[in-house]
């Protein structure tokens, strides 16, 4: 399986599947890029997924599953 790889909190990197459809637009169909703000809280980590045309169309737990 296929993962793209980013800087999460402190550094830290963070992998998601390229192959899901939580990184298509459910508009256009274009792929959508992980957005970099990525948010920590209460509830952990969190990761949109935009289309430029479009705006945020999913936002993804890396780590859902994993606790």
């Amino acid at each position: 399986m296929e993962y793209d790889e980013f800087d999460g909190p402190e550094g830290v990197p963070v992998r998601l599947p390229t192959s899901n459809g939580y990184r298509t637009c459910v508009e256009c169909g274009e792929d959508c890029y992980p957005d970099p703000s990525i948010s920590v809280g209460v509830q952990g980590v969190r990761i949109a997924f935009v289309c430029a045309q479009h705006g945020v169309q999913s936002i993804v737990d890396p780590f859902e599953g994993n606790r």
